[in-house]
C-alpha cells in the first residue's frame, strides 16, 4: 500500500475508534469522501477491531494480512540474506527465515522487517537507536541480534539468531517435568529479564511463544524491545490504546491493558502468569475474554484463583496440586497483584523467592506465622528436629533448643526484610531511570530535550539524583553508584566512571569491609576501568585486590562460576598490558578449565578466551598457534551468533593472516569485524577505532599509503574525542608514522613518533611488544633520513627485547633483525 495513502486510513482509523461505536459510521463515510475504496478499509478495520482481543495491534494486523498480501516472500534478497520464508508477524512487523546468500558462510537466521506503510521519519529513527540498544544485550538466555541495516527500498531490518526450541509450556509439557525442573528453568528466563532491566529495557511481551527451550534445555527469551520501539512517542488517547498498543491479553498487567505507563513491574506480572501457566496449564483467568470490555474487567478487576485449587481433576498437573499449596500459591499469587507496588519489587526478588522455597526458606511473599516459620524449620531440618523430639521426650526440656531456633527464624526474617526493602528501593530507582525522557521534572536539574533525550543524559540526571535520593540507604546508594559507574564506562565515559565507582568503592568499603563481595566487584570494575584508560599499573592493583575473593567465593555453592571465570579472563588482559606475559597465560588456561562445571549456557562464553589466547600468542611470534586458537574461536562464534565477541575474533584473526601476508583475507575479515562493532556500539567508540588501526596496518603493508592514512587518522580522531587511554592513542599515532614514514615525510612522522616512545616508556614496562614495535618505527623513520648512526641503537633494542618475548620462527623478529642488518651496513659505511 502506497505508504500516505496509509496514513490516511491510519488517519481516518483512529479518529473513528475516538467517537461512540454508533457514530462511527457517519464520521467515516464524511472523512473518505468519495473515496468509496478508503471507506470500505476503514470499516473493515473497525470490523476486525471489534471482534480481535487486544493481541499485538490486531486490527493492523489484519490490515496487513489483508491490504499486504504482495509483499515479497521467498527469493527477496535483504542484505547479505535471502529470505526463504514468512515465519511470523506481530507488534506491527514481520519475521521471515531467511539465509546467507553471499557463500561467506551458510546460516539461517530470523529476521524482522518494518512493514512498507509504518515506516515513518520517527519509527525508523526510532527502529535504529532500539537495534543499537539491543545489540548491547549479550546474555545466554537471550536471543542474539546477529545485524541489521536497511533494505534496498528503505526498510530497516533486524537479523536474530534463529532459536530451535518450543514454547516453554508446550517443552515441559512434552516432557512431563518435575515442578522443580520447571521452577529451575523459569528461574533462568527470570535472569534474562533481570539482565534487560538492568540494561534498562522492558521486555512487555512475556509469552510462553516468546520463550523457546532449546533441545538441551536452555529457554532462550525472544522479540525484546519491539513492541516498545513501535508504541507512540505520546501516550495515546483513551479510545485508541487498544488498537495501537502490542500486548497479549492473557499476559498483559493491569496497567498495561489500561494504557498507564509501563515500568519493570509489569514484566514481573507477565513473569507471574507465565509460572500460573507452567504449574497449573491453564491461565489465571476464568471468565470471558472475547472484548476489549471483558478482558479489562477480567485482568484489572477479578482475583485469579489459587494455583493448587486452579488445577482441574482432569489435568495432567493435578499431580502438582498438594505440591503447589502454601509457598508456591502465595509467590505466584504476589507476583499477580493489580497493584505494581505491592508485587514483588524487582525480578530478582521473585526469582530469589523460589530459590527460599526449594530451600525451605522462609519466602518473602508469605507473612512470618509462628506456625508458618515453625514448618519451614521442620521440613529443611528433618534429622535435627527428630533427634530433639527424642530428647525431649526423654528430659522433658528443649527451652534452649526453642530459643535458639527463634533466633535463626528471626535472623531468616529480617534478612529477608532487608533484601524486600533493598530490591524494592532498586527497581523503583532503575524504573524512574528507565521512564526518563529528558522532560524537566520537579527537582531534576536535567533541561528538557525532549525525544533527543539520550542513555548518557538518563545517567547524567539519575547520578545527580542518587546522592541527594538515597543518601539515608547506603546499601542501595552504592548498588547504584555501581551500575551507574559501569554504565558510563560502557559508553566510553570514563571521567565520569571513574567518579562514581571510587564513590562506590568507598561506600562498600565501609559497609562490607575490603573482603566483601560487593567490594571486590566494584574493585573488579575499577581495575578494568584503569585498562581501558591505559593504567595499567592501578588496573594490575585493582586486579589483584579482588581476585582472591573472587576465588574464595568460588569455592562456595552459591556462587556463579561464571563469574570468576569472566575475571579469571579480565586479569589475564591486564597482565598481559604489564608484560606478565606467563601469567597471562596460566589465568586464561585457568579460565577455561572451568568450562566442565559451567552450564551449558554460560560454556559459550569461554569461547572468547581462544582468541585472547591467540592475541598472546600473537605476542610471542607465534603464528601458527595463534592461528589454530583464531579459527577455531571464529568458527564457534559465528556458530553462536555473538556479535561482540565475534567483531573481535574476527579482527584478530585479520591481524594473523596480516602476518602471513594473506591480506586480501586479513582486509575481508578486519572490516567485518569492524563493522560489527560500528552497528552495535556506534561509529565513534573505540572498538571501531581499534578495527580501522588494524586496517591501516594491513593497507600499509600493501603499499596503499593513501587508504592507510585516511584510516589511521580517522581512528586517531575517534581516540581523540572518546579519550580513549593514551597507550591506545600511541599505538595509532605509531602506526601512522610509519605510514609518513614509508611515503617519504620521515620529518614529519619523527615527533609523532618521538611521542609514541615517550609515552609507552613511561606507561608500559620496558619489555614490552609495544616498546619494541615504537623503537623500530622510530629507528626506521631515522634511516629513512640517512640518519643511521642514531637509528642504530634503537633498532638494536627493538630487536633485543623481541628476541626476549618472541619464539625462533617469529614473523616479526625476523622483520627485526633485517631492517637492523640493513642499517648496521649503512652505518658501518659512514
Amino acid at each position: 500500500m502506497d505508504p500516505e495513502r496509509w496514513r490516511r486510513l491510519e488517519e481516518v482509523f483512529q479518529a473513528a475508534l475516538d467517537c461512540e461505536p454508533r457514530q462511527r459510521a457517519a464520521l467515516v463515510d464524511e472523512a473518505a469522501g468519495g473515496d468509496r475504496l478508503l471507506r470500505q478499509e476503514v470499516l473493515s478495520l473497525l470490523a476486525a477491531h471489534d471482534r480481535e482481543t487486544f493481541t499485538s495491534a490486531p486490527a493492523f494486523e489484519d490490515a496487513m494480512r489483508v491490504l499486504e498480501a504482495t509483499s515479497p516472500s521467498a527469493g527477496w534478497r535483504i542484505g547479505p540474506y535471502e529470505v526463504v520464508q514468512e515465519i511470523g508477524r506481530g507488534g506491527m512487523g514481520r519475521v521471515y527465515l531467511a539465509a546467507r546468500a553471499d557463500e561467506t558462510f551458510d546460516k539461517l537466521v530470523a529476521i524482522k522487517v518494518i512493514p512498507r506503510g509504518l515506516d515513518s521519519d520517527e519509527a525508523i529513527h526510532r527502529f535504529r537507536s532500539e537495534r543499537q540498544i539491543l545489540a548491547t544485550l549479550e546474555h545466554p538466555n537471550i536471543t542474539r541480534l546477529l545485524d541489521g541495516g536497511t533494505t534496498d527500498d528503505g526498510l530497516p531490518y533486524i537479523v536474530m539468531e534463529l532459536v530451535d526450541g518450543q514454547p516453554i509450556d508446550e517443552y515441559c509439557q512434552a516432557r512431563d517435568l518435575s515442578i522443580l525442573e520447571r521452577l529451575q528453568l523459569f528461574q533462568q528466563v527470570c535472569a534474562a529479564v533481570r539482565y534487560a532491566h538492568q540494561n534498562l529495557v522492558i521486555h512487555r511481551d512475556i509469552k510462553p511463544r516468546n520463550v523457546l527451550v532449546t533441545e538441551d534445555g536452555v529457554p532462550r527469551l525472544l522479540d525484546f524491545g519491539i513492541a516498545k520501539l513501535l508504541d507512540p512517542t505520546t501516550a495515546p488517547s483513551p479510545g485508541t490504546v487498544a488498537a495501537l498498543r502490542p500486548l497479549t491479553p492473557d499476559f498483559a498487567s493491569p496497567e498495561q491493558v489500561r494504557g498507564e505507563p509501563m515500568t519493570t513491574a509489569s514484566d514481573v506480572y507477565s513473569l507471574g502468569v507465565l509460572l500460573y501457566v507452567l504449574l497449573t496449564g491453564r491461565r489465571p483467568y476464568r471468565g470471558p475474554m472475547s472484548s476489549p470490555a471483558e478482558i479489562e474487567q477480567a485482568i484489572c478487576e477479578e482475583e485469579p484463583e489459587k494455583p493448587s485449587v486452579s488445577v482441574p481433576d482432569d489435568s495432567p498437573h493435578v499431580k502438582f496440586r498438594r505440591r503447589l499449596e502454601g509457598d508456591l500459591d502465595t509467590i505466584v499469587l504476589m507476583a499477580l497483584r493489580k497493584e505494581p507496588q505491592r508485587r514483588y519489587a524487582s525480578v530478582d526478588q521473585l526469582s530469589n523467592d523460589i530459590g527460599r522455597h526449594l530451600a525451605n526458606l522462609p519466602v518473602v511473599a508469605r507473612r512470618d506465622t509462628r506456625r508458618y516459620r515453625t514448618a519451614k524449620f521442620v521440613r529443611r531440618n528433618k534429622i535435627a528436629v527428630a533427634a530433639a523430639g527424642v530428647v525431649f521426650v526423654a528430659v522433658a526440656g528443649g527451652v534452649a533448643a526453642t530459643i535458639w531456633q527463634s533466633r535463626v527464624v528471626a535472623r531468616e526474617r529480617d534478612i529477608a526484610r532487608l533484601e524486600q526493602a533493598k530490591a524494592k528501593r532498586i527497581n523503583a530507582f532503575l524504573q524512574e531511570m528507565i521512564g526518563y525522557s529528558g522532560q524537566t521534572v520537579p527537582g531534576s536539574p536535567t533541561r528538557a530535550k525532549g525525544h533527543d533525550a539520550t542513555v548518557a543524559d538518563m545517567l547524567d540526571d539519575a547520578a545527580q539524583r542518587v546522592e541527594t535520593e538515597l543518601a539515608d540507604q547506603p546499601e542501595v546508594k552504592a548498588e547504584m553508584l555501581d551500575t551507574i559507574g559501569s554504565t558510563y564506562s560502557v559508553l566510553a565515559k570514563y571521567d565520569a566512571s571513574a567518579r562514581f565507582l571510587r564513590e562506590a568503592y568507598a561506600l562498600d568499603l565501609k559497609l562490607y569491609g575490603p573482603d566483601g563481595r560487593a567490594t571486590a566487584s566494584v574493585m573488579y570494575q575499577l581495575a578494568n576501568l584503569s585498562y581501558l584508560t591505559g593504567d595499567y599499573t592501578s588496573a594490575e592493583s585493582w586486579i589483584r585486590k579482588a581476585l582472591p575473593i573472587y576465588r574464595k567465593e568460588g569455592t562456595r555453592p552459591d556462587f556463579e562460576l561464571w563469574r570468576l571465570s569472566g575475571m579469571l579472563s579480565d586479569a589475564a588482559f591486564i597482565m598481559r598490558a604489564r608484560g606478565h606475559l606467563d601469567e597471562a597465560e596460566a589465568l586464561w588456561l585457568e579460565s577455561l578449565s572451568y568450562g566442565s562445571r559451567l552450564d551449558p549456557k554460560h560454556r559459550a562464553v569461554l569461547v572468547s578466551d581462544k582468541t585472547f589466547l591467540a592475541q598472546l600468542y600473537m605476542d610471542r611470534g607465534d603464528v601458527e598457534r595463534a592461528e589454530s586458537l583464531a579459527v577455531d574461536a571464529v568458527q564457534d562464534l559465528r556458530a553462536q551468533g555473538a556479535p561482540f565477541g565475534l567483531a573481535q575474533a574476527l579482527i584478530d584473526l585479520g591481524n594473523i593472516r596480516r602476518a602471513q601476508h594473506r591480506y586480501a583475507e586479513a582486509e575481508s575479515l578486519i572490516e567485518e569485524g569492524t563493522a560489527r562493532y560500528a552497528r552495535a556500539q556506534g561509529e565513534e567508540h573505540p572498538n571501531v577505532a581499534y578495527g580501522l588501526m588494524s586496517l591501516a596496518t594491513v593497507h600499509s603493508a600493501e603499499e596503499q599509503y593513501d587508504r592507510a592514512e585516511r584510516e589511521a587518522r580517522r581512528a586517531l580522531a575517534i581516540t581523540e574525542q572518546a579519550s580513549t587511554s593514551a597507550v591506545r592513542q600511541a599505538a595509532i599515532v605509531g602506526v601512522l608514522g610509519r605510514i609518513l614514514t614509508r611515503t617519504g615525510r620521515a620529518a614529519e612522522a619523527e615527533p609523532l613518533l618521538r611521542q609514541t616512545l615517550a609515552t609507552v616508556e613511561q606507561k608500559l614496562p620496558p619489555h614490552s611488544n609495544a616498546t619494541a614495535s615504537a623503537l623500530g618505527a622510530l629507528g626506521e623513520c631515522l634511516a629513512a633520513e640517512h640518519r643511521y648512526g642514531e637509528a642504530e641503537p634503537l633498532l638494536k633494542e627493538s630487536y633485543a627485547i623481541l628476541r626476549q618475548l618472541h619464539v625462533p620462527q617469529s614473523p616479526a623478529l625476523e622483520e627485526a633483525r633485517q631492517r637492523l642488518l640493513q642499517v648496521s651496513a649503512h652505518a658501518h659505511q659512514q
